[in-house]
């Protein structure tokens, strides 16, 4: 594709014209106005942007991702142009905040995003699909809402996820899902299940808070930063089997309203449980935590006096 853009475009700069046709004359005016502090485009070459957007989803996923491979080539080509590589940052960003999902909720599946996104209270009234996709950029979806649940099953996140506030109106599907950056779903709510097993957390997770309605399966996953299961309110069984926490993970004032289940996971840090509350069985067979962390063993050993 190098070899391709560079025979057929004068420059990359020219190309990444050429793939974001809405752009027109404003090209220049907007390339000059990010060179600005803390200033932004006009109101109407945003709204140029987000209808580019809207029609390129509507061709489909293919259409979409030869754009966004395009995109990402000329991201390296531009790598060493600073106020060229800002007008790649603008145009590559997916900016649908606020509105109802346009176009349809399945219209995301497998799709890459090049760019940072931005579906901030964004309102599915379908089931979202995002299985597969990739978001090279920082993806936010605070303050949404997924009111017949949500599909992230296989997605790929290469920077920074934000799903605070978040409501998953059915179940929330993260399977196999890699976060490479930081993930926060701080006071999201799971009205029913919501499943992470066999995703990745590279970086710090932030669930505090969040509120559970259904099953939640939290285990064989490898969390490689700072983790925070604090406040959160375990609705029904949770699970967290075979999980490892490479870093400390807090579950203070947590509450576990049926099973909590934690057999073979291993804690490289020692966890903190302080103030947690557990009303069902729970089952800490077999776990791992580092040499000397007594509290928690002593801990556990308590619940299992009181719990049977």
């Amino acid at each position: 594709m190098l070899g391709a853009l560079g025979k057929v475009f004068s420059s990359p700069r020219s190309a990444l014209i050429k793939a974001n046709p809405w752009l027109g004359a404003d090209a220049e005016e907007v390339a000059r106005i990010l060179t600005l502090p803390k200033a932004t485009p006009p109101a109407r070459v945003a709204a140029a942007r987000r209808a580019a957007t809207v029609a390129r989803l509507r061709r489909g996923a293919d259409a979409w991702n030869e754009w966004a491979q395009t995109m990402l080539v000329l991201s390296d080509q531009l790598a060493e142009e600073p106020a060229a590589q800002r007008l790649w940052a603008y145009v590559a960003t997916t900016d649908l905040a606020g509105a109802p999902a346009e176009p349809a909720s399945d219209a995301f599946a497998g799709v890459i995003f090049p760019g940072a996104v931005d579906f901030s209270k964004v309102r599915f009234a379908d089931t979202a699909w995002f299985s597969a996709g990739v978001f090279a950029g920082d993806a936010r979806f605070a303050g949404g809402e997924f009111a017949r649940g949500a599909n992230f099953e296989r997605a790929e996140f290469k920077a920074a996820a934000n799903f605070d506030g978040v409501g998953f109106g059915r179940s929330g599907e993260f399977r196999r899902a890699q976060f490479r950056g930081p993930a926060s779903f701080r006071a999201a709510r799971f009205d029913e299940d919501a499943w992470f097993r066999g995703a990745q957390f590279a970086a710090a997770l932030d669930m505090s808070g969040a509120s559970f309605g259904g099953e939640v399966g939290l285990g064989d996953i490898r969390y490689g930063g700072p983790t925070s299961f604090a406040k959160v309110k375990f609705g029904d069984n949770a699970g967290f089997e075979a999980a490892v926490f490479k870093d400390i993970v807090r579950f203070d004032d947590a509450r576990f309203e049926r099973n909590a289940r934690f057999e073979q996971a291993r804690f490289e840090r020692e966890p903190s449980f302080d103030r947690a509350r557990f009303l069902g069985k729970t089952f800490f067979q077999e776990i791992s935590v580092p040499e000397g962390s007594a509290g928690v063993q002593k801990a556990i050993a308590e619940l299992r006096r009181r719990l049977g």
